[in-house]
């Protein structure tokens, strides 16, 4: 299965907002989030395109199939020269959960960068504190913190992809 990390262009702008209204549906469990009267989450990604560097919009492929998305965001670049990268949202649609799309493309999405890393999951989704624990020390062999956030209720993982040894 060769899973292929691809940015976003503004053009397909669109093909994301539909997919983070299923994102936004699959975590209304966690955020309590209603739909709107037209029967939508309220998603606005513009900004993702406006002139902010920070943001980098990705579909998660494979031959040619849109499997989901992930969302990288250099955290303080306007500041710091050398940012954080942070997962900011990612989401594998349903049909393809459970099979490694979702590992093999946080592999590959770590792979884009020779960055540190931070990644951050809701107490509440234990799923995903469950799928982030295991692909984080795969991929770094263990070598990564995990810190609990009491004022979030979350759980924040970070690592560097910089060093040597590292999967880069």
């Amino acid at each position: 299965m060769e899973i292929e990390i691809v940015p976003v262009k503004q053009s397909e702008k669109h093909i994301l907002e539909n997919l983070y209204q299923l994102y936004e549906y699959d975590f209304s469990e966690y955020t309590k989030l209603d739909i709107d009267k037209d029967g939508k989450y309220p998603v606005n990604i513009d900004f993702y395109w406006e002139g902010d560097g920070r943001w980098k919009p990705y579909f998660i492929k494979m031959s040619g199939t849109v499997m989901g998305f992930v969302i990288a965001l250099l955290e303080n670049m306007d500041v710091n020269p050398d940012p954080d990268h942070v997962v900011y949202d990612f989401m594998i649609l349903k049909k393809y959960r459970r099979q490694g799309v979702g590992y093999s493309a946080a592999f590959k999405t770590f792979e884009l960068y020779q960055a540190n890393w931070k990644l951050a999951q809701m107490e509440a989704n234990q799923g995903a504190i469950f799928f982030w624990r295991k692909v984080i020390h795969d991929f770094t062999n263990g070598k990564y913190t995990e810190n609990y956030r009491e004022d979030r209720k979350m759980y924040v993982q970070s690592f560097s992809t910089k060093q040597s040894g590292q999967n880069v």
